[in-house]
Order: C-alpha cells, then structure tokens, then sequence
C-alpha cells in the first residue's frame, strides 16, 4: 500500500483533517485546496500544499514520511525554501510531518530547530495520538487507514468505527466522497477483494433503518429525482438506444446514494449491471 499517496487523498478529501492534527483552527478548511506543486531547481516537488487559492493565511507543506530518511529535513526544507523564493506567497507557512511512529523519525538537525520551537513545524506521531483525537470525526478514518492489511483486522475496524464516520459525514454533507474514500483507503489495504466484497464492506448494514418510514420516503423521492434525469437524458438519445438511458438513471441514483439492490430493482437491470456501474463511477470519482 502506497500510504503518503492515501494520506494526500484524505488530506484533499478533508483538509479540517489536517487542521486538527497540526493544532490550527478549522473554521474556514472548506476553502482550502490540496495540490502537488512542483519546485524547479533539482526537480523537488512538494507532493502535498493545503492552501487557500491565493496562498493567502496560513497555508501547509504536508509530508507523510513512512521511511526512514537521514536526509528527510534537509530536503523538506530546501523544498520550502525555493518555493519561497520563487512564488513569494503572501500568507504565512507552516509544516507538518506525518510519521507512523517515533522510530521512523531520524531527528531533527540542529540547523531547523528553531522552526519547531516557533510553531513553523509540526511533527505529528500517529500511533501517539490520544484516543479522544481518534474518535473525533475525520480523525477517525485514521483508525482505518492504520489497520493492519488483513481482511479481517480492517473489517473489525470498520465495524467499530462506519456508523459513526457516515453520520457524521452525512450531517456535514460529505457522504458522497466519504464513501468514495473509504473504497479507495480499503482497496489500497486489500487489493485482492472484488467490487461486491469492499461494497459489503463500507455499505451501510442497518437494516432496522431501512424498513423506517423516513427512509422509504428518502429513497421514494431519489428514485423519482433519478429517473427523471435519466428519462429527459433518455429522449435526448432516442429509442434506439433506450438501454443506455436506464444505465444513466441508474448512474443517478447511485450517484444519489442507493443501493445496489434498490437500484436494480428500480431499473430492471442485474444486480451485476449494477455494481459495474457503481464501480464505474468510484474509479472515476478517485
């Protein structure tokens, strides 16, 4: 698993992630945006930049280190450096670093010290982390993320941890990319499992809720929602190719949220036809 390339996703996917791991206020992380940018000199490019469009405020050089690298700080920060000096950006830096855990650390030299002392630099250890920061939503995902890479030791985690990561993430409008996430951090850590398999996996699994009254009207009204889309989409295509109109209106209700089963049921299509196209638009989305 190609864990700083994972991080960097959910770091993009949640920046109020990254926030709360380097003790700054999250109040305004919706506006913020995750890039790679790359450096001229030497071809250093710095692999992750939370900032505001403008590089206005306070913006952040993220490194996720899971090697050890006696060189690690003198790179990072000749990286910041030339970045500075040639975008000469009018907000105010910081740094963090992401270790596993403490061994990974080589230490920092001398000559960067003073930018830990001032707060310039923070050095987050995972396996450090109190678990009251771990039960707090996004911070949770990382109990996910640190499983160890068996089907089963990933699978207890998310039992422990999916109900209330997707409520949080519905209250707070996220759910959609949660769900996207969650497939791509589990079939990182699991390669091996089929579509169906992680779909089981991070799929919602109360089935108390679902006989509810409210959540019948939920999924009444995006199958409604969903099919009309499909239909006017339909019309534009014609009769001659009406099969690819019901894939569309299933693509919208999935996209909405409902699952495999109801989609087929809706539409007429393979539960198989389904799940492909729920695949479709996860690859895409990632």
């Amino acid at each position: 698993m190609k864990s700083d390339s994972l991080f960097y996703t959910f770091f993009q996917t949640l920046p109020e992630a990254l926030f709360m791991l380097s003790g700054e206020d999250s109040a305004n992380a919706a506006a913020y945006r995750f890039q790679s940018i790359e450096v001229k000199d030497h071809a250093f490019r710095l692999d992750g930049v939370l900032a505001l469009p403008d590089f206005s405020g306070v913006y952040f050089f993220v490194e996720v280190q899971y090697q050890r690298d006696k060189r690690f700080y003198s790179r990072l920060f000749a990286e910041v450096m030339i970045f500075l000096h040639q975008h000469r950006p009018k907000g105010h830096w910081r740094a963090v670093v992401v270790y596993p855990k403490r061994s990974i650390d080589t230490g920092l030299p001398n000559d960067y010290e003073e930018y830990l002392a001032s707060g310039r630099l923070k050095i987050v250890y995972l396996n450090e982390l109190s678990p009251e920061a771990l039960q707090t939503y996004p911070l949770t995902l990382l109990q996910i993320i640190n499983a160890p890479a068996r089907k089963a030791d990933v699978a207890s985690v998310l039992r422990a941890t999916l109900p209330s990561i997707q409520a949080s993430a519905r209250a707070t409008g996220h759910y959609d990319d949660m769900q996207r996430l969650l497939a791509k951090i589990v079939t990182a850590k699991l390669p091996k499992l089929s579509f169906e398999e992680i779909e089981a996996m991070i799929e919602p699994t109360t089935r108390g809720f679902e006989q509810s009254r409210f959540y019948r009207d939920i999924i009444q009204r995006g199958e409604k929602q969903g099919i009309e889309k499909g239909i006017e989409k339909g019309i534009v295509l014609g009769e001659q190719n009406k099969n690819e109109a019901i894939r569309l209106i299933a693509r919208n209700l999935l996209t909405m949220g409902l699952p495999v089963k109801r989609v087929a049921e809706a539409t007429g299509l393979p539960q198989k036809t389904v799940s492909a196209i729920r695949k479709e638009i996860t690859l895409t989305s990632a």
